[in-house]
């Protein structure tokens, strides 16, 4: 029940947090090339508002891709579950609906699937509540990481410097945990609530002192896979927990 909580405070509320031994929430990412933004818009809907979507504890957010590298994919899903175990009942809710059935049956029709990670957060800096960004732009950084806790480390007192401080929105750290093809052993997101706002702040971090002596503390554990930015369609908040 704890993690449980500390995950629900995450995802609804405006709140810091910092690393913990658990993991404060678990998600999975799927790439897809959409045809129809509009139908995929609607069938998500549609879903979300039958008896399986009322009934899962997922959230499932929707973004579209701005710059996504070497990616043919336009848009992604993300689905976040405060625990390993509502992932369970989220899948086993599926497994046995027609009304999930139903819903693959037009993505199929409405997109073709490029890729797909599971993953979980392990630290963030929430000063957001993420549902009220209404125009959230992210900055994904993907990358390698070979000493974890030595990583860990170099990141915590980035996180404290005041020019990370100052960042408007929040930063997310994950691991991966099953990649398919998609490098990397953990990545970095920071979301803003707009375009601008995002590259403004990112920009004084990158030249702050403190993202100097971050580069070289991960110098040689480090190697950045991609840089990918994305901005918000729609999420659906869960009605249960």
């Amino acid at each position: 029940m704890k993690k449980l909580s500390i995950a629900m405070c995450l995802f609804f509320c405006g709140l810091i947090l910092e690393t913990t031994a658990d993991p404060l929430f678990f998600g999975q990412s799927y790439g897809f090339v959409v045809d129809d933004p509009a139908g995929f818009v609607a069938a998500m809907d549609e879903y979300r508002a039958s008896e399986a979507g009322q009934s899962s504890p997922a959230m499932p957010v929707l973004v579209q891709n701005i710059v996504n590298g070497d990616y043919a994919s336009t848009h992604q899903v993300s689905v976040f579950y405060p625990s390993t175990q509502a992932m369970d009942r989220s899948v086993a809710i599926n497994s046995a609906s027609p009304d999930w059935s139903k819903f693959q049956g037009k993505i199929r029709q409405l997109a073709r699937p490029e890729w797909e990670n599971i993953y979980a957060v392990q630290l963030a800096k929430v000063k957001k509540d993420p549902t009220t960004l209404d125009n959230a732009v992210s900055i994904v950084y993907a990358m390698t990481v070979t000493d974890v806790a030595e990583y860990i480390s170099a990141f915590e007192t980035l996180l404290e410097s005041d020019e990370v401080k100052a960042f408007p929105g929040n930063i997310y750290l994950g691991q991966n945990i099953a990649a398919g093809n998609v490098p990397g052993t953990h990545f970095v997101t920071f979301v803003a609530e707009s375009r601008g706002e995002l590259i403004e702040h990112i920009m004084k971090v990158q030249g702050s002192p403190a993202m100097a002596i971050y580069s070289r503390a991960v110098a040689g554990i480090r190697t950045v896979e991609a840089t990918n930015m994305f901005r918000e369609v729609k999420r659906w908040v869960p009605t249960t927990n």
